[in-house]
């Protein structure tokens, strides 16, 4: 179990208490916060683009499968 300095708890409990008492809208405000964007690199985007062109054949094997059903 780690323990927090007691100013670093206190400063939780009240940040807490705060955010309890922000109205809806006033609590989505508080909680954004931007997340840049990664930059990934080889092999990520090499799985990435594999997944990208496997989806788009297995919606024309799905697409082919129901045309031929029909008729």
């Amino acid at each position: 179990m780690v323990k927090e300095p007691a100013g670093e708890a206190s400063a939780s409990s009240d940040q807490s208490w705060v955010l309890s008492s922000l109205e809806h809208d006033q609590l989505v405000t508080a909680k954004k916060h931007h997340i840049p964007l990664r930059r990934l690199k080889g092999p990520e985007l090499v799985v990435l683009w594999s997944l990208r062109i496997y989806v788009l054949f297995m919606l024309a094997v799905v697409i082919d499968q129901v045309w031929m059903s029909t008729r």
